[in-house]
């Protein structure tokens, strides 16, 4: 196995970077991994499990970390969906570059599912099957569900908020006006208000519609990052991971998902 540091310019003299891991022998297969908010594809736990196996199997695997996030350039502060989804095209034109024209299969945690989902059609050709670990597609109605979650903590913390009841809690108008926000500070960044108005009134789940067969849905029966309820989708193949958090990157999670994953992606 090669593994190397990829370096792709962008359109803003920034240098987006991931980790491309290549087998020894033929390509068989190319991977690309898209990862959650403010995380990194390089090094999360469950990214570089599965590219270990899947080199051994002839497939490269790319971990492309965002734009602002991990080993890449630029500000997280400017972040939107949109960004992000050109960061995936361009990581996806130079992987191709690099291993040939085989069809690409892609790997998305969280929001990076709706990174791909964003540019689902202009590159369905191109694509052969896709893994979606917690997909927060439906962004309208998380965003909310995560405001009154926040709002609650401070407010009246005796209330557990949850997928269920939040919108008995939900101030309308106060979420409106804190997505217009220029000063909001997440786990590690601030992040500008265009990020929160591009995506407030948004829901990808309907963009994979029309491939549903070539998606294997991953999902944690206790992720309250991203409820299970919040999909307006059903994946017919789907594994729901027992007690699992959002990240499913535990022992006893990964047990549970990860060569059944593998299975899906190496299936002719």
């Amino acid at each position: 196995m090669k593994t190397q540091l990829l370096e792709i310019p962008n359109g803003e003299n920034q240098n987006l970077r991931g980790v491309i891991s290549m087998p020894d022998d033929q390509i068989q297969k190319g991977i690309i991994c898209l990862h959650g908010f403010e995380r990194c594809s390089s090094t999360e736990k469950k990214f570089k499990a599965l590219s270990d196996s899947l080199v051994g199997k002839m497939m490269a695997v790319l971990r492309l970390d965002f734009s602002g996030c991990g080993l890449s350039d630029g500000d997280y502060k400017y972040t939107t969906i949109e960004k992000q989804a050109d960061d995936f095209v361009l990581a996806l034109r130079n992987l191709k570059s690099e291993i040939g024209q085989q069809r690409i299969n892609v790997i998305a945690h969280s929001l990076g599912a709706c990174v791909l989902a964003t540019r689902i059609n202009e590159i369905k050709e191109e694509i052969e099957k896709i893994i979606l670990i917690a997909p927060a597609l439906n962004q309208k109605d998380l965003m909310r569900y995560w405001f009154v979650t926040s709002q609650m903590k401070k407010s009246n913390p005796e209330i557990k908020i949850t997928w269920q009841n939040y919108k008995q809690h939900l101030d309308e108008s106060a979420f409106q006006k804190d997505c217009e926000r220029i000063d909001k500070m997440t786990k590690a960044n601030y992040i500008d208000s265009k990020y929160f108005l591009e995506a407030k009134d948004f829901d990808f789940s309907n963009k994979f519609d029309f491939m549903k067969d070539k998606v294997l849905h991953i999902h944690g029966s206790k992720d309250i990052a991203v409820p299970i309820e919040s999909l307006n989708i059903k994946f017919g193949n789907q594994i729901i991971v027992g007690n699992g958090d959002h990240d499913l990157e535990k022992p006893n999670q990964m047990e549970q998902w990860k060569n059944k994953a593998l299975d899906f992606l190496l299936k002719q």
